[in-house]
């Protein structure tokens, strides 16, 4: 009788605990469902499309997008690399440079040091700034009439003009990311710093731990599950990695970006449209995407369980 009991009591326990996981996936599924499987159903199709140039408005079914996309690619002068280029520059950027960087200054303003008050307000700005105001600003500051554009003049030296050229405009949009997205990771790194025990950061102060060593060994184990979600969100945009490139060059002097390039060819920024086009690249790079961001998932998996 008693192992009758024990045995549905375990039942009961699984069938609950089933109950649960499938009322927890149940509404980010359905959304997965309606706002991205329903939503993009015909971008999935005009992937394989292609327009008769002929006036009846019917289409060709077919490969010839992801063709295009492969000669274009791979072409002499391509601009399509070049898109590429620039869209791993600002994902490397994102999770090589910002992440580290917000990193040291979040522990900077978390050990309370001298001055770290004027750094969080000096990281804030860009939060508080409206990004359109604080671009303008960006290109006053270091573009024709602003200050710089003064000091070049005071020295006797030839201007220097930073966004009319690929030489430098890719580098001072870079830059500007860097700084202006530093507010954003502040936010959640602070948050899961302050949320630390201080038992945890006394003990090692008995054990005489160096500040790198707090913070390699103690700090970042535990902020790790803000940290691992931070890497993870930024995997995910691998190939969509941008800046605010319609704000300062509009793509032109080698800064576009993949993203950005499939908004020209929807929005006909660039003269003309090709929806069946952009379906097609997009897709394909959400298929590139889609082995970077569980590989980085299970390297998180593995390191979450050492």
């Amino acid at each position: 009788m008693d192992k009758r009991i024990a045995k549905t009591g375990a039942q009961r326990e699984k069938r609950d605990r089933y109950l649960f996981i499938g009322g927890m996936l149940f509404i980010p599924v359905l959304h997965f469902i309606f706002f991205y499987i329903y939503v993009n159903f015909s971008s999935f199709l005009m992937a394989f499309q292609r327009p008769r140039y002929d006036g009846s408005g019917l289409y060709d079914w077919g490969f010839q997008n992801f063709s295009m996309f492969f000669k274009e690619l791979f072409g002499a002068e391509s601009e399509l690399l070049i898109c590429l280029k620039n869209t791993l520059i600002f994902f490397a950027t994102d999770v090589f440079v910002k992440l580290p960087l917000s990193l040291l200054i979040c522990y900077f303003i978390y050990k309370k040091i001298c001055g770290s008050k004027i750094f969080r307000a000096v990281i804030y700005l860009p939060c508080i700034i409206m990004s359109t105001v604080f671009v303008t600003l960006y290109k006053y500051m270091i573009g024709t009439g602003g200050p710089l554009f003064a000091l070049w003049e005071a020295i006797g030296k030839e201007p220097v003009y930073f966004f009319s050229s690929s030489e430098y405009a890719l580098k001072m949009i870079v830059f500007y990311v860097i700084y202006s997205g530093l507010g954003g990771h502040f936010i959640l790194l602070g948050g899961a710093m302050n949320a630390i025990d201080d038992a945890i950061i006394d003990a090692g102060k008995i054990d005489g731990v160096t500040p790198f060593r707090e913070l390699t060994s103690l700090i970042v184990p535990s902020i790790w599950p803000t940290l691992s979600t931070m890497i993870l969100m930024a995997s995910i945009g691998v190939f969509t990695a941008s800046g605010p490139l319609l704000l300062f060059t509009q793509g032109e002097f080698e800064t576009n970006t993949i993203s950005f390039w499939i908004y020209g060819l929807t929005t006909g920024i660039t003269g003309y449209t090709d929806y069946e086009y952009a379906s097609a690249v997009g897709l394909v790079f959400t298929v590139l995407g889609l082995p970077v961001v569980l590989t980085v998932k299970k390297l998180i998996g593995i390191t979450e369980e050492r």
